[in-house]
This record gives C-alpha cells, sequence and structure tokens, in this order.
C-alpha cells in the first residue's frame, strides 16, 4: 500500500517537474522520492509519468490522479486545521480569473508577501476579460467587474467603481474636445470588441443606445488602456483601472456622466461548495488588501 507521503511525493514531482527538484523541495533525497514514485506505481498499476533524462511529464492516469490526490490531501490539510492541528501554511494549487488590468496593477504589487508566506501553495491565473463561468472551467474564485447577475455564487464587493470614456491630450489636439456625445461619432475610438454598442445619456437626460465605428479593436483591457494613452482614440475603462493616467494627466475623462448607468463595483465571487476554502479566503484577503491601497 501507499501512504500519505508517497501521495505528497507524487504531487511535488508533478508540481516540480522532476525528482530532484521534488526532493528538494521535500527535504529528502532523490532516491527517496523516486523510490516512492514507483511504489505509488505498483500499487496503482498504472504509469503516472512519462519520463526522460530531464524531466516528468503526467500521463493521462496520472493527470487525473493529480486532480483527485490534491483535492483530497486539500480536504486533509482543512480538517487538521479544524480541529486544531493543521499548520497555518496553504499548499496545493488555487485557480483564480479576473481581467488583465486587475492582475497586472492591483494582484501583482501585492502578492510577494503571500507568496513569501505559502511557499507550498501555486497559484494559477486565467486573465481575460471574457465572463468566465468558475464551474464549467475549473476556477476556484474569481475578481469580477460590473453588476452581478444572480447565481449561487458567493460575492463580496472589494470597491465601488465606474466606467468613464476617455482620451490622451494628444487626441484633443489633434481631433478637438467633444463638447457633446453627438461629437463622439467624429472621434476614432479603441474598443474591446463588445464595446461598439453602449448606452448614453442624452442632452435632456434620457437613455439611448450608442454606437461608434471602432478604429482598433484589442482583446485585451491593459491594451486598451496602452492604445488610449498613445492618442489611437478614445476609450471605455473602468475609472480604478486607469486611476494612475487620470491623476498624471496622460489620460482625461470625456463628457463626465455621458455613459448611461456607469457604476461597475469590483467583486470576490467564488463557489459556496468550494473545496478550496481556506486557500480562496486567504486569496480573498489579499485581493481586500490590494483595493485597499
Amino acid at each position: 500500500m501507499y501512504s500519505i507521503p508517497d501521495l505528497q511525493t507524487f504531487v511535488a514531482v508533478a508540481k516540480y517537474g522532476g525528482i530532484t527538484s521534488a526532493a528538494s523541495q521535500l527535504g529528502i533525497s532523490a532516491a527517496t522520492t523516486s523510490h516512492r514514485i514507483t511504489k505509488l506505481e505498483q500499487a496503482l498499476k498504472v504509469t503516472l509519468f512519462h519520463r526522460n533524462s530531464r524531466t516528468f511529464r503526467l500521463t493521462d492516469e496520472g493527470q487525473v490522479f493529480l486532480e483527485r490526490v490534491d483535492a483530497i490531501l486539500d480536504d486533509l490539510q482543512q480538517a487538521e486545521f479544524d480541529v486544531g492541528s493543521g499548520t497555518a501554511k496553504l499548499r496545493g494549487h488555487l485557480r483564480v480569473t479576473m481581467s488583465p488590468w486587475i492582475l497586472s496593477r492591483f494582484i501583482m504589487p501585492v502578492l510577494g508577501k503571500f507568496r513569501s508566506e505559502n511557499p507550498e501553495l501555486t497559484i494559477e491565473f486565467l486573465a481575460v476579460d471574457r465572463f468566465v463561468p468558475l464551474v464549467e472551467e475549473g476556477q476556484d474564485c474569481a475578481i469580477r467587474v460590473g453588476q452581478l447577475a444572480d447565481s449561487s455564487l458567493v460575492a463580496q464587493k472589494l470597491c465601488d467603481n465606474d466606467r468613464i470614456i476617455c482620451a490622451s491630450p494628444a487626441l484633443f489636439q489633434a481631433f478637438g474636445v467633444p463638447e457633446s456625445v453627438e461629437d463622439l461619432r467624429e472621434f476614432p475610438w479603441v474598443c474591446l470588441p463588445w464595446q461598439t454598442r453602449f448606452d448614453v445619456n442624452d442632452a435632456k437626460g434620457r437613455k439611448r443606445q450608442f454606437s461608434v465605428a471602432r478604429s482598433i479593436a484589442v482583446s485585451n483591457s491593459d491594451m486598451l488602456t496602452v492604445g488610449a494613452v498613445e492618442g489611437l482614440g478614445l476609450a471605455i475603462k473602468s475609472r480604478m483601472a486607469v486611476r494612475e493616467e487620470l491623476e498624471t494627466g496622460s489620460l482625461l475623462e470625456v463628457l463626465p456622466g455621458c455613459l448611461h448607468a456607469p457604476e461597475a463595483p469590483i467583486w470576490f465571487v467564488f463557489a459556496a461548495e468550494s473545496r478550496t476554502g481556506r486557500k480562496t479566503k486567504a486569496f480573498n484577503d489579499v485581493a481586500k488588501r490590494a483595493f485597499r491601497r
């Protein structure tokens, strides 16, 4: 039979890609590490790794086993912690999705301390601007922007935020300063793919749909900011995403208040039945610190 240390060794070899690096992380010899993997494969009667002279790569069976074992070890650590005998350190793997600008501007700058406190925890970021369904895409938690639809997910607000139209001073020098919503049609736009139609308030404060012809389309919110700063066009951005540019004057807000329902709070979202409870809560604390800065 195999033991918990055998399972922990298997996870380490899968995580670090080889016997030597896993042994170093575990504080055991390479021979002991190799012996544990061999014993585990013999007990399971499957090959867990494709081996060559330099690396170990998971087989399909090994990948399935890793996903189940990682969750089991997490549950065991949680049980030990709940009864007061477990370590406070986190281990395992956490998958988090958010927009690129949130990751680059808010999370990465505060991640170093969290990683140093929890060196056995690995984090995988899915940084995309599209809506990512957590369960379907195997994500443990998310940071989302905007009004949330009703769902079974737990949502905790991190901060208030709104969306604005902004542009660089260079764009105004080239095209003038727009004085009304209708003037916006005369300007080039840098857009995410879904931003060519949006709701605005007309001169009488009435809601109406507004369409623009995009000059440049990008699929990444960070690149949207770059395009706006470079004077390539007007852009719709979260105020929090361009806070520094607004403060330095490299971007200026255009027609404040013209967007209808601009409120776009920032939320931390996770599944109520999440099996990564301690890790998710700890990362939620990281997100809270990031948006308090």
